[in-house]
């Protein structure tokens, strides 16, 4: 199953341990996770215009099976990608630490928001379609 993971983008990759271990958990269960960061940046910096990387992010996000945003941290391109998520019927999982603030508008849009403590907790998050 192919997975589009969203999560915030950080120019100096200060999270960069978070992606990897959201990666980890997923593909511990047989899930191929797409995160744009670590795909086709390498955590390095983003060399491709906006509109570069929001068709690449549009194309990928239409070929997942599921879309998982990490909603830890608010983030405009999390929404718009979303959107494309939704109005292509992509289904939506949510994750989040435990006291983040996650909007009303991606949790109505969502199947579900799952709470972690720490980043290993995802390893008992279930994608179920």
């Amino acid at each position: 199953m192919k997975i589009f993971l969203a999560i915030k983008y950080y120019q100096d990759m200060r999270n960069k341990n978070l992606i990897e271990k959201i990666c980890y958990s997923l593909e511990s269960k047989n899930l191929n996770v797409f995160a744009f960061a670590r795909n086709i940046q390498n955590y390095g910096p983003c060399k491709l215009s906006g509109k570069e990387v929001m068709d690449i992010a549009f194309d990928k996000i239409k070929n997942s099976d599921a879309f998982v945003i990490d909603a830890s941290e608010l983030s405009i391109g999390i929404g718009v990608e979303a959107g494309v998520a939704y109005s292509n019927n992509i289904p939506i999982f949510v994750i989040a630490q435990k006291d983040a603030y996650v909007s009303e508008s991606i949790k109505g849009i969502s199947r579900g928001c799952f709470r972690y403590d720490v980043p290993e907790d995802i390893l008992n998050f279930e994608i179920k379609l």
